[in-house]
């Protein structure tokens, strides 16, 4: 594959350089680069938090706009390109739903692609119950049953999180589990909907 080359002083570059090492100006996104090789990070699942914020705060400052503010345009245009495609990378990789389906896309399988979805019918009766109990609680106005029903709620979420990094866990995970894992990540969705709209009730009904 062919490298890529300095806009400015035409060197030619490694992949995923953040600033040419002759003239200095920033460079623009490589086409092969992702969010973790953006970071420095490992493509995988297991990531060190306290790495990952190390190395997004020491990238914020290397790339923050207001370094670039009597660059020529071309530069301050790619200072804002790559402050925000950073600031992305660290939601993606820093939130496990995100960072799962982020390699779930890496590897072919989309899971918020629009239109996409993925039957799931051992999950259809508890989305009616949890429905079913969250209806009445509102209706109640009864913010006790909303808050336990929001705690119930997340302790599914940490479940459904530990069956997702056991899956990646698998050195095959991209071939033989993309789906299973999908159907996680669709129903860790629909709980954190049940969370937002549980603590919501709650904290409207003022006790």
């Amino acid at each position: 594959m062919r490298r890529p080359i300095c806009w400015s002083c035409e060197l030619e570059l490694e992949s995923g350089t953040l600033f040419c090492a002759r003239c200095r100006k920033i460079q623009p996104v490589a086409r092969t680069e992702d969010y973790f090789s953006l970071l420095g990070l490992p493509r995988q699942y297991a990531l060190d938090p306290v790495e990952l914020e190390r190395r997004f705060r020491e990238l914020s400052r290397v790339l923050h706009p207001d370094r670039f503010a009597r660059a020529e345009p071309r530069e301050r245009r790619l200072s804002l390109e790559r402050a925000t495609r950073l600031n992305d990378a660290y939601r993606y990789l820093k939130d496990w739903r995100l960072r799962a389906a982020y390699l779930l896309k890496l590897a072919g399988t989309d899971v918020f692609s629009e239109g996409r979805t993925f039957a799931d019918p051992e999950f259809l009766e508890e989305q009616l119950e949890w429905r079913e109990a969250l209806a009445l609680a509102l209706a109640d106005g009864d913010g006790e049953a909303l808050r336990r029903i929001a705690a119930a709620t997340r302790g599914r979420l940490e479940a459904l999180e530990a069956e997702v990094r056991g899956m990646f866990e698998d050195d095959h995970w991209f071939s033989e589990l993309p789906v299973d894992i999908a159907r996680r990540l669709s129903r860790a969705r629909y709980y954190d909907n049940i969370v937002a709209d549980a603590e919501r009730g709650a904290a409207a009904t003022g006790h």
